[in-house]
């Protein structure tokens, strides 16, 4: 029983880990979502940089700066 217990706590820190990547990810889409909701392409336009070329440090940045640019 003591074993299940802290198996159980490794998942959740786990868990709670790539939470926070994944936010830390999607803050170029978060942000275009909060500067333009009126505009869909943009939002949908840094969506798409940040799932496909937001894992390189280049397209990160790249979905970065088109959330804020206007």
């Amino acid at each position: 029983m003591i074993q299940v217990l802290a198996i159980s706590t490794q998942e959740e820190g786990g868990a709670f880990f790539l939470k926070i990547i994944l936010f830390l990810y999607f803050i170029p889409t978060m942000i275009s979502i909060l500067r333009s909701p009126i505009l869909k392409f943009k939002i949908f336009t840094v969506l798409f940089i940040n799932l496909f070329f937001g894992w390189t440090v280049y397209g990160w940045w790249l979905a970065f700066g088109k959330a804020f640019s206007s």
